[in-house]
């Protein structure tokens, strides 16, 4: 049984989960098969934690305040209560289980197994940390994975500001102190004698280098962009591409910060973006503004607020592996998919598959097993009963 979040009632996708999947235990009970059906309980993670965190905004109290063991045992005491309400439900609902093995993923041997998975996955080199630029939940405080994330159309302002020899169109000039370079098509002609040589930052006046990509569109706004690594993924790709600085700009709290100019730390996003906006304009270093300009917006797909991009060190899982085996097993007819045409669906995920991002700033569920220390080797992971192993 896919085990059902431990953090408040059934609704009515899981009544039709159940139907179907007591349906079919019951069919081959009935012509005499070997048939387990094993019930079991989510503490799921992330989701519990969000609302819990509900929970305590309604009765006046900060989340962030709580010393962490006091927070974890609360949210397990509302967990373990909720589990059996949830547990009640589906047993009304006739879910012919065996009740005698049902498993909780809190439970030692689950949490024995996670561990022993993790160190593993480490051994086969399939698991990795890496400094990279991740997707950052200012409200919940915590990096999302690709699959946590959703893209809404919004409309917004499209900025035409003045860098020195040409005009960079952006979505986002507060963040122009951590500009690394302006990118542009090394076909488009209007930029072709400006290639390496040396663009403005506004307010600032510090100089950035002029770089050729084949990813700038040609076609969007005056097909010169400013490239802000810490900001934007596409811009973190090509800055690796090109060998170019990263500068930390935005912290956790969506505020921004050194190197921004004194006079905007510590503003929030949006209030740095019209504050930046005004003294570009009162240089006259502003150009154009669109501000009919539709575009997809990546925000958190529990609270809906913007994810802010942020470098931080993170456990990732390699993909590329893992999808190979299972895109063979598809081609060759060993899975198979009812009804077919989700077949297609599944290869179009495996595709755009990237490594996924596996951890969490959170304080609800089952702890990386992982120890740091400032000495050489610096960590150690642990897994199962194979004890500690140092990674050199």
């Amino acid at each position: 049984m896919p085990p059902p979040n431990s953090n408040g009632s059934l609704h009515i996708g899981h009544a039709v989960f159940v139907t179907l999947q007591d349906i079919m235990t019951r069919f081959h009970r009935m012509r005499g098969d070997k048939t387990l059906w094993l019930p079991g309980a989510d503490h799921a993670g992330f989701e519990t934690q969000v609302v819990y965190q509900k929970k305590l905004e309604k009765e006046g109290r900060n989340w962030f305040t709580i010393p962490r063991a006091e927070l974890y045992q609360e949210i397990l005491d509302f967990t373990l209560e909720n589990k059996k309400i949830m547990e009640g439900q589906l047993r009304k609902l006739g879910a012919s289980c065996d009740w005698s093995r049902e498993k909780f993923t809190l439970d030692p041997d689950i949490v024995k197994t996670v561990y022993a998975t993790f160190k593993r996955l480490y051994d086969d080199g399939l698991v990795y940390r890496e400094n990279r630029l991740v997707n950052w939940c200012v409200k919940h405080q915590t990096t999302l994975s690709d699959l946590e994330v959703k893209h809404e159309e919004r409309v917004d302002s499209l900025y035409c500001i003045n860098y020195g020899p040409l005009t960079v169109a952006t979505v986002r000039p507060e963040p122009i102190f951590a500009d690394v370079a302006v990118a542009v098509h090394p076909k488009d002609k209007r930029y072709k004698n400006l290639i390496g040589k040396m663009a403005r930052i506004p307010l600032i006046n510090k100089e950035i280098p002029i770089i050729a990509d084949e990813s700038v569109e040609a076609g969007f706004g005056t097909g010169a962009v400013k490239v802000t690594p810490s900001v934007d993924h596409n811009d973190f790709e090509l800055a690796k591409k090109h060998n170019l600085p990263i500068i930390q700009i935005i912290d956790q709290f969506g505020k921004l910060t050194e190197p921004a100019p004194e006079k905007y730390r510590g503003m929030k996003v949006k209030e740095a973006r019209e504050a930046v906006v005004a003294d570009i304009k009162e240089a006259g270093l502003l150009q154009k503004v669109d501000e009919q300009y539709v575009h997809a917006v990546a925000v958190c797909y529990k609270c809906g607020t913007i994810l802010e991009p942020r470098l931080l060190p993170q456990w990732y899982i390699k993909m590329a592996t893992l999808r190979d085996g299972a895109v063979k097993a598809v081609k060759t007819g060993e899975v198979k998919f009812v009804p077919k045409r989700m077949e297609k669906v599944f290869m179009h995920w495996m595709k755009n598959l990237r490594d996924w991002n596996i951890s969490r700033q959170i304080v609800w569920g089952i702890r990386i097993p992982v120890w740091y220390r400032s000495s050489v080797p610096p960590l150690r992971v642990r897994g199962g009963e194979e004890g500690l192993r140092t990674i050199p």
